[in-house]
């Protein structure tokens, strides 16, 4: 799951010159990537240094990120 997450972030950096701030996934997808870590710090660390804002929301059907300049607009990817 973070290598899918790492492309999903390298893709939209190459498609607008910028690196996201927001991760959306949907409950399941965030129990499932912190299932991948064995300790709650190794997760804390990655989360810091993908320097994105995780969002969790139902309505997430697959992850994708975005980058939000200020909460009234998006640009997702």
């Amino acid at each position: 799951m973070l290598s899918f997450i790492f492309r999903l972030a390298v893709k939209f950096e190459r498609q607008h010159g910028y690196w996201p701030n927001m991760l959306y996934l949907n409950p399941e997808q965030f129990r499932h990537w912190q299932g991948e870590f064995s300790r709650v710090e190794d997760f804390d660390q990655i989360t810091r240094r993908l320097r994105m804002e995780i969002v969790i929301s139902a309505d997430a059907l697959h992850p994708h990120v975005a980058w939000l300049p200020n909460r009234t607009h998006a640009i997702a990817s």
